[in-house]
């Protein structure tokens, strides 16, 4: 064989090998797909955003309870993202084919951002196929990532929000721009779309753009960082001007508890264990990462760690959560991208991969095998459930027929009789589909106090009447008949007055003059000491 034949065979060979390593890294996102398909499910907190975003798109505003401009959703980015492709697809579609309702919208959008976000990771991120098809396995055998690369929720849109900015951390670093002022803004700017799909995220980001700001040690760094913060700037500003509040409303009702740190941080560490009785594979990836950043001594990945360490201290201040492994997504997914950045040797990388996913399969519960048998075990003490198991039986898009409505779920023939019988207040423990299948004129109390502005500023009813995530209020007597009657009925003095100014802030006209001034003392506590003054 004479020289250019040999170059020509070197040449073939090349574009043959790229396209087996391709196939492989397509095989595996294929294998991913496949799972978050069989697993795509609709959790009944989604319902509470889904009917904010009927409410919308009726034309009576991004609120739960007409007249009442309360936040009861925790993710702008997300509610104004299936908000505007729903309006789409309802509009084009929605005479013919029954995909234009919004829980289908909203699966399929999340399946498309999961599935983005995933195939992103694998071709943009991961230094070779082998880390792609490593990383992916991962992804895919994780409970906590695939239950809630669905479920209605926002963690879809945050691992994309997530993957796109270290695509473009580590495109940044390669090109020796990291530290850059462009560069600051830029990533700034993807970290704040992070932040407005959900607020505490901010935890994961932090470390590394205050490192970034540190190592360049510009002002003109500082003024780009500035800019690109400027999405959350305005939110907030609008948060304030028109809900009265610069949070969402379930943040109040869940700081305003009355319940000891304590208990709190005791309650946290059993959601990890409960997490981790659920998917060991999740938390041993987190701990993975933290040891081999340290082992091999790769401090470029310190401020990746110090985010996921915030993260971690954050779920155990605020108690955890009740669903199982839903705080945990994100920080893994962080996890994730560190393993395959590392340049662990191929060998070395894919038998941990292989390990950490036997491990998962072995102690855990396998995504891969789910199917529309799936169902969760019993309620245990701890109040961390298996969400997904709890409503997959009705919820799940492997359980859809054409003889049933999807979702199918006994709330809904109840809803829709509220919304024939066309109740006008109605008080409720679960306010997710039966609120939203109850149509609009109905107006929901909320013994968690989750779209309720006043009772989410009251302390819980007692110290046996809690899960984690779910704090109930007692209802102040002569509250049903105000909110029926549009009177103030509210017996306690104290209550009443400070409900009175409440009032102004979420249902007086926007431009009523007095109602910034009150908004004001609202934020700054100036009415609290009627509130301290109630008897609970």
């Amino acid at each position: 064989m004479d020289k250019n034949q040999t170059n020509l065979s070197r040449k073939n060979e090349k574009p043959r090998e790229l396209r087996q390593e391709t196939l492989f890294v397509v095989l595996a996102a294929l294998v991913f797909l496949f799972v978050v398909i069989r697993t795509a499910w609709i959790s009944d907190d989604a319902y509470i955003t889904f009917r904010v975003v009927e409410n919308f798109l009726h034309g009576f505003g991004p609120v739960y309870n007409l007249g009442e401009r309360v936040q009861a959703y925790t993710h702008p980015l997300w509610f104004f993202v299936i908000s505007g492709v729903y309006a789409v697809v309802n509009g084009v579609f929605g005479r013919f084919f029954l995909a234009a309702r919004l829980p289908w919208t909203v699966i399929f959008v999340s399946i498309a951002c999961s599935v983005g976000a995933a195939w992103l990771f694998a071709r943009h991120i991961a230094r070779d196929w082998k880390a792609a098809v490593a990383g992916l396995a991962l992804l895919t055998f994780s409970r906590a990532f695939t239950d809630y690369s669905t479920s209605g929720l926002e963690e879809a849109l945050t691992y994309l929000i997530l993957v796109w900015f270290f695509i473009r951390y580590f495109q940044m670093e390669e090109s020796g721009q990291l530290y850059s002022h462009r560069a600051i803004g830029e990533l700034t700017l993807i970290a704040s779309l992070g932040v407005l799909n959900r607020l505490d995220i901010v935890l994961l980001y932090a470390p590394i753009l205050a490192w970034m700001l540190w190592k360049s040690r510009s002002w003109k760094s500082v003024g780009f960082a500035a800019l690109g913060i400027l999405p959350v700037i305005v939110w907030e500003l609008f948060s304030l001007f028109y809900y009265g509040f610069p949070f969402p409303n379930t943040y109040y009702a869940k700081i305003h508890t009355g319940i000891a740190q304590g208990v709190l941080f005791w309650q946290g560490l059993v959601y990890y264990l409960g997490s981790f009785n659920f998917d060991p594979l999740t938390l041993l990836v987190i701990v993975f990462s933290f040891t081999a950043v340290i082992c091999l001594r790769r401090w470029k990945y310190l401020p990746m760690l110090a985010g996921i360490l915030l993260y971690l201290l954050y779920i155990l201040r605020i108690g955890g959560d009740f669903m199982s492994g839903r705080f945990f997504a994100a920080p893994f997914l962080m996890a994730v991208i560190i393993l395959i950045r590392l340049d662990l040797d191929a060998k070395i990388l894919t038998g941990l991969a292989a390990g950490l996913c036997a491990v998962g399969l072995a102690f855990g519960v396998n995504p891969l095998a789910s199917d529309a048998s799936y169902r969760a075990a019993q309620l245990p003490a701890s109040g961390v459930v298996d969400e997904r198991g709890s409503y997959y039986p009705d919820r799940g898009l492997l359980n859809y027929t054409t003889a049933k409505p999807f979702p199918d779920f006994p709330w809904n023939e109840r809803g829709w009789q509220r919304y024939n019988n066309n109740y006008k207040v109605e008080v409720l423990d679960a306010i997710g589909m039966l609120g939203y299948q109850g149509g609009p004129y109905v107006h929901v109390v909320d013994k968690l106090a989750l779209p309720d502005a006043l009772l989410a500023r009251l302390p819980i009813a007692g110290e046996k009447t809690w899960q984690i995530g779910h704090f109930r209020r007692k209802i102040p007597e002569g509250y049903l008949e105000t909110l029926q009657e549009g009177e103030n009925r509210i017996a306690d003095p104290n209550l009443k007055a400070y409900y009175e100014k409440l009032s102004i802030a979420i249902k007086s006209d926007l431009f009523t003059p007095g109602r910034l001034e009150e908004i004001w003392k609202l934020n700054t506590g100036y009415y609290d000491g009627w509130l301290k003054a109630y008897p609970n």
